[in-house]
């Protein structure tokens, strides 16, 4: 309130400064003179005033906002007060918190702790600023100070009301719940004990159970009994003491069968144990002695099966010194010949276990067969790329010219050199797989006739395409020989072809001509047809059917050629020369 009056005053100091300049310029007021003692005493005022009313509302200001920040202080200390009581009922203690989650979350009580200590704060460095008073800056620094310590310990005790208010709740249900078990179970227990003892054992086998709850119910209840109030604390004592009274009574008379369900849990608990171990043992026995046909992915795919088993080397390990102590423990509880068996398992299961841990190095020696058999792996897919190359080539018969046969030969040789280095490659290593096996006593199970029967296989192989390159390479050379004596006797009778029709189209003297003629066609030899015919006949046994006809077209053609050239061309001659000799002589004339 004192704020907003201020706040109205200084609204029309302006104003009042200005009137009274004017004053104290005009010395009067209306025409009638002012003294000047007034005058100075008004100015003085003025400037009082003007220069700590602005301080004086800053200090209100920073005031209001400490006062603000104490009643906040004091508000919550009076909820906390309403909170930390002596608790009732679980309804009550429920409405509680319900009305300690509306203050709290409802209306953001530590949001407006943070908004309002802010402001103070920021109130606070204004004031000191304002106010060059030393005494009074260490007063404001020592209230924020308290002020923070304060609300440090208080924001503390607020948080934990929740905890405290839900625990108690949680204690409420966890009594309510285990009493009326508990009730319910003693009325069938008491009259369980008129009963036959097998029944009474069944019926009370489970009875560690019912030990647990009668614990939790005393735990809540005695909980309770110390945070709940007077009325409440005198009611929770009375049942108590009738429920234990009751449960004494009869625990007195039962106790002894708790035993036989500690044992039933113990039998299990063992029988688990071996169960568990037996399984391990099987799969292990079926994953390290089963025979295994070496070759990479099987040696790899046991290596991983014998590195899991390591692995749980471990764990089963424990289990057996487990199920060890619960079969002590059933000792005192269990027949003698029942004793004996559990032992003679025990033994045997010890004894296995040791044997697979004895047996665990063929680890190391499995892991050594690796690096070989992958390295033959890798060459006998190289091997087979290569042969399969190589029988492509052998498989191709066709006559072919001496550059493309020479670079076939030439790739021949780099495939064939390929698989002889895959070859001695994998022979090496097979030979060093064979060593290893021979030198180990705990790799006996494995299997090397399916690995020798592919390394046998590959050395066939290889046989085999040495033997096919050989006679593909012959056989094309002689293809190749035979090519080249039909284009040698093909060359020839083309050439005395041309040369007979030449002679048959030549003009001049017709005794020259017929004398020439008849030499040329005298010296002409029947073996140079026969020759060339020869070389057809030998080179169509070696081509295939589709090129054989092209084959025979040409030397029908040339045969053909020969009957109508050649085979009648002195006679032709004899008929050209005369006709020469019978046409008139040529009348030249100059070009």
């Amino acid at each position: 309130m004192n704020i907003s009056i201020l706040q109205e005053v200084l609204k029309n100091l302006e104003s009042h400064r200005q009137t009274f300049h004017q004053i104290h310029k005009d010395r009067s007021v209306n025409g009638v003179p002012v003294p000047p003692e007034q005058l100075q005493d008004m100015a003085e005022r003025f400037n009082f005033v003007s220069t700590s009313s602005y301080a004086h509302l800053i200090k209100l200001e920073f005031w209001e906002i400490k006062y603000r920040l104490m009643a906040f202080l004091v508000l919550a200390e009076s909820k906390l007060k309403s909170w930390i009581i002596k608790y009732g009922r679980r309804d009550s203690v429920e409405l509680l918190l319900q009305s300690y989650l509306t203050f709290i979350e409802g209306h953001k009580f530590f949001e407006q702790y943070e908004i309002i200590f802010t402001a103070l704060q920021q109130a606070a460095e204004v004031y000191v600023k304002s106010d060059s008073s030393i005494d009074e800056a260490e007063g404001v620094s020592k209230f924020l100070s308290d002020a923070t310590a304060q609300w440090k310990n208080l924001a503390l005790e607020v948080r934990s009301v929740r905890s405290m208010l839900e625990e108690v709740i949680s204690n409420w249900e966890k009594y309510s719940s285990t009493v009326a078990g508990l009730q319910a179970w003693l009325e069938d227990a008491e009259q369980m004990l008129n009963q036959s003892e097998n029944a009474k054992r069944d019926f009370f086998r489970n009875l560690s159970h019912w030990i647990q709850q009668h614990m939790d119910m005393n735990d809540a209840g005695n909980f309770l009994i110390e945070t709940c109030d007077e009325t409440v604390s005198r009611d929770l004592k009375q049942q108590l003491l009738l429920l234990n009274g009751r449960w004494r009574e009869l625990f007195v008379k039962v106790k002894h069968y708790a035993r036989a369900d500690e044992v039933d849990k113990l039998r299990q608990d063992y029988q688990d144990g071996i169960n568990t171990l037996k399984m391990f043992m099987d799969a292990t026995n079926e994953k390290m002695t089963a025979p295994v046909q070496v070759s990479f992915l099987n040696v790899r795919a046991f290596v991983q099966d014998v590195e899991e088993v390591k692995h749980k080397v471990p764990a089963m390990e424990a289990a057996c010194k487990a199920a060890s102590r619960t079969a002590q423990l059933l000792t005192k509880d269990t027949p003698q010949e029942e004793v004996s068996q559990m032992m003679a398992v025990m033994a045997s299961i010890k004894e296995q276990l040791s044997k697979v841990c004895r047996s665990l190095p063929l680890l190391r020696e499995s892991q050594s067969l690796l690096p070989p058999l992958e390295e033959m792996e890798k060459n006998i897919t190289g091997f087979y790329q290569a042969l399969e190359k190589a029988s492509h080539i052998t498989s191709t018969t066709d006559s072919e010219g001496p550059v493309d046969f020479k670079q076939r030969c030439q790739e021949l040789a780099t495939f064939t050199h390929s698989c002889k280095k895959c070859l001695t490659v994998i022979e090496r290593n097979h030979q060093t797989i064979q060593k290893i096996m021979n030198s180990s006593k705990t790799l006996q199970h494995m299997d090397m006739s399916l690995l020798q029967k592919r390394v046998g296989d590959l050395q066939a192989s290889s046989q085999t395409m040495i033997k096919e390159s050989t006679e593909w390479r012959k056989h094309v050379e002689a293809n190749s020989s035979l090519m080249k004596r039909f284009d040698e006797s093909r060359v020839e009778l083309e050439k005395v072809l041309k040369m007979a029709q030449h002679c048959l189209t030549e003009r001049g003297n017709p005794e020259e001509l017929l004398k020439k003629h008849t030499e040329f066609f005298g010296q002409l030899d029947q073996r140079v047809l026969n020759t060339f015919l020869k070389a057809c006949d030998e080179l169509t046994d070696i081509l295939p059917e589709q090129e054989q006809q092209s084959l025979q077209e040409t030397v029908r053609k040339l045969h053909k050629h020969w009957k109508v050239g050649p085979g009648r061309s002195l006679t032709a001659s004899r008929k050209q020369c005369m006709s020469l000799s019978t046409r008139p002589a040529p009348q030249w004339r100059e070009t």
